[in-house]
């Protein structure tokens, strides 16, 4: 599970309202119906009861919100922390929107690499769900966007392909392929899977891939986020294809077992977007340069 997560069951008890979790956390209200209940089913317990319609914390939600609350309050302190060093620099800001897999796993290292170059430029990342970094970058409210398999294409936006993430299998320690480093595509076929959300362009992608190698498998779950999919495998509910770069090394044999596809070469594109219509400023024109192969366009262009 994310922190984004944690928050929407955090402020879902704080409000005692659906709708205002949702405008608060800038999702829909089934998105938080769906946050909740496979928050209950990754911790096997009910969280909340809403005895005549008002909601109310089980013996065991109560002990999970005040751990969410907790972890919460010290991730939105650290980022005050960050962001008041920042507002201390007179550098330039470059304002990045991200899917979680692509951010936390990946970007990051880019952007250790720009500052170590440009140590006064602040940098402002913001998770985002897929659906909604077109429209941050279209309306300037990001610079950049970073997002897997891009779903649609926009005449005012430029897509970059600027990293592929090699996609390997995941299994938890109670599964039988724990003691194995590789599996081949058929071995896959029949498999209880875990997935992503069909909406999200990752699934898709995965299942083009298993659909042309002609493998069939059974869907357990469903889920909307790389975590949420790595603790439902863990506790042994499935396998799930996932990014390499997702899995810590520290989880790594541990709760978690990393098999990599011995006779097939399955990558998932990581794309950079940015606006075709508005100026990028110096520093996001140096930041896009971290990237091998990949220049600015010009506005307009």
């Amino acid at each position: 599970m994310n922190i984004e997560t944690l928050k929407v069951f955090r402020d879902l008890y704080d409000t005692g309202s659906f709708s205002k979790t949702a405008e608060l956390n800038y999702v829909s209200q089934s998105a938080v119906s769906q946050q909740i209940k496979k928050l209950e089913l990754v911790l096997k317990c009910k969280l909340y009861h809403r005895p005549s319609g008002r909601i109310s914390l089980t013996p065991g939600g109560e002990k999970f919100y005040e751990a969410s609350k907790k972890i919460a309050a010290m991730y939105d302190g650290a980022l005050a922390g960050i962001r008041a060093l920042g507002a201390d620099r007179d550098g330039e800001e470059i304002k990045i929107s991200t899917i979680y897999s692509a951010g936390i796993y990946m970007i990051q290292n880019y952007i250790k690499r720009f500052l170590a170059q440009k140590p006064g430029t602040k940098i402002s990342v913001e998770y985002r769900q897929f659906s909604q970094i077109y429209s941050d970058v279209t309306s300037g409210r990001a610079d950049f966007g970073f997002m897997a398999c891009p779903y649609l294409k926009s005449p005012g936006l430029s897509m970059l392909p600027v990293a592929k993430d090699e996609m390997v299998l995941i299994a938890g320690s109670s599964s039988p392929l724990a003691g194995r480093r590789k599996i081949r595509v058929r071995d896959l076929d029949g498999m209880d899977f875990i997935f992503f959300d069909k909406v999200f362009p990752s699934r898709r992608h995965i299942d083009d891939f298993l659909r042309s190698h002609n493998v069939k498998c059974r869907v357990k779950m469903e889920l909307d986020n790389i975590e949420t999919i790595k603790t439902a495998v863990a506790s042994g509910a499935g396998v799930s294809l996932l990014p390499r770069s997702a899995v810590r090394e520290e989880e790594n044999g541990i709760n978690l077992h990393v098999l990599r596809i011995s006779d097939a070469r399955f990558l998932r594109p990581i794309y950079l977007i940015h606006s075709r219509t508005r100026e990028l400023s110096r520093a996001a024109r140096s930041f896009m340069e971290i990237f091998p192969g990949v220049k600015p366009e010009k506005a307009g262009v």
